[in-house]
C-alpha cells in the first residue's frame, strides 16, 4: 500500500506551464532570441533547467538568468491555478491518513505566493522547495521522515521526476498534465503513467492507512 506521497508542484499539482513559457520567452527576447512555441518548449525543457539554457541560450549565465526570471514571473503568479483534482487528492490523502510532502524546484517565495493564494500551503507535512536536482534530495527526505521506500511514491510530470523516484527506490507515477509529453515520459519507464490526479486517487483506492 502507498502510505506516503511526494508531489512535484509545477505541472503536477499546479497548472503553470503557460506562465513559465511566458517568462521564459521574455528572457529569450532579452537576449535577442525569438519566442519558443509551446511544443518547442516542451520538447527542449528539462531539469535541472541549467541544461535547457546551456543548449538554447549558451551565452547566458545562471547568475544573469535568476533576476530576469524573478522580474518576468513576478506578474504571472495569479495566472497559476490548481490542476483538476489537486485539491481533492490532497484532501483525500489527509482523510485517508497518508503522509504528503512536496519536492519541487519552485522557488520558496513563488511557492508561498501560489500555494497561499490557492489555499494549499499547509497541505504538506514538509515542503521541500528550491531543489535544483531532486535526485540529490530524495534519499535525505526518506531518511529524515523515516519513510519506507516500498510504501512511498513520487508523483511528477517530467522525466527528471521519474529519475528521482528511481534514485530513491520509490514508486514513480508520471502524470500527463504538465511539461513532458507522453513521448518523453514513456521511454523513461515510470511505474505508472496517468492522465491526471483523479486517476491517481482511483489508483490509490479508498482504503484508509492505519498507523502502526
Amino acid at each position: 500500500m502507498i502510505r506516503n506521497l511526494l508531489f512535484d508542484w509545477s505541472g503536477t499539482l499546479a497548472d503553470d506551464l503557460g506562465p513559465v513559457l511566458k517568462a521564459t520567452n521574455l528572457i529569450f527576447r532579452e537576449y535577442g532570441r525569438r519566442d519558443l512555441t509551446l511544443e518547442e518548449f516542451r520538447t527542449h525543457f528539462r531539469l535541472p533547467f541549467s541544461g535547457f539554457y546551456a543548449e538554447l541560450l549558451p551565452e547566458a549565465t545562471l547568475e544573469g538568468l535568476e533576476p530576469l526570471y524573478e522580474k518576468f514571473f513576478a506578474g504571472l503568479h495569479d495566472e497559476v491555478e490548481l490542476l483538476p483534482g489537486a485539491r481533492e487528492i490532497l484532501t483525500f490523502c489527509q482523510h485517508s491518513g497518508r503522509r504528503t510532502f512536496l519536492l519541487s524546484t519552485i522557488k520558496p517565495d513563488h511557492f508561498a505566493a501560489q500555494a497561499g493564494r490557492l489555499g494549499v500551503q499547509d497541505a504538506f507535512e514538509h515542503p521541500y522547495v528550491g531543489i535544483m536536482d531532486k535526485r540529490e534530495k530524495i534519499r535525505e527526505i526518506l531518511a529524515t521522515h523515516d519513510l519506507d521506500p516500498t510504501e512511498t511514491a513520487f508523483v511528477g510530470d517530467m522525466v527528471h521526476d521519474i529519475e528521482t523516484a528511481r534514485h530513491g527506490g520509490v514508486m514513480s507515477i508520471a502524470l500527463l498534465t504538465g511539461f513532458d509529453r507522453l513521448e518523453k515520459l514513456a521511454p523513461a519507464r515510470p511505474d505508472a503513467i496517468l492522465t491526471g490526479l483523479p486517476a491517481l486517487q482511483k489508483l490509490l483506492g479508498g482504503m484508509t492507512v492505519i498507523s502502526s
